[in-house]
């Protein structure tokens, strides 16, 4: 039973618990973006081909790079001299573990029963000069299943992500 508690209190700490998203730039910053300034968002079907995974995060994501962006010092402009691709993916891993383990794994029968997964969501901003030549990009990975918290985790992750485009001049 004692371990039962420990096993409560530990997951309810788990999820309480903020993850800073991780971050990795693909492609580092070209000297040529230091010039430019205005930005056009353009629609994540326009990045990618298939089918858009967590399409109900779109319009809160357009609103936080849009809010990101500006405080870089970027505008949005009907002349952009940059365009900002953006999506959002999704990847499940089923995770196995031995049902049959022996103690001090409490979680034996549990797993038997459950099959648990590991998702993780992943933003990805793309910057493009009108040539669609990549002058930026960068991609924000949570720890977190995106069905929890997604709306914080997708704020925090869009934080982190711009913090690592240089500001405009």
């Amino acid at each position: 039973m004692r371990v039962f508690a420990v096993l409560l209190l530990c997951l309810a700490l788990a999820t309480c618990a903020s993850h800073i998203p991780q971050i990795r730039v693909v492609q580092a910053a070209a000297p040529a973006l230091a010039s430019l300034h205005s930005f056009q968002l353009l629609p994540p079907e326009q990045a990618l081909s298939s089918d858009l995974p967590l399409r109900e995060h779109y319009a809160q994501l357009e609103s936080l790079l849009h809010q990101g962006l500006a405080e870089r010092g970027y505008h949005e402009s009907q002349q952009p001299e940059l365009r900002v691709y953006y999506w959002l993916a999704l990847r499940d891993t089923p995770l196995e573990f031995r049902v049959d383990a022996s103690p001090p794994n409490p979680l034996g029968a549990y797993q038997a029963i459950h099959r648990l997964h590991d998702e993780t969501g992943t933003l990805r901003v793309r910057l493009t000069d009108l040539n669609d030549q990549i002058l930026w990009e960068g991609l924000a990975s949570t720890g977190l299943s995106p069905a929890w918290d997604s709306a914080e985790q997708l704020q925090s992750a869009v934080v982190a992500l711009l913090q690592q485009i240089p500001a405009a001049r």
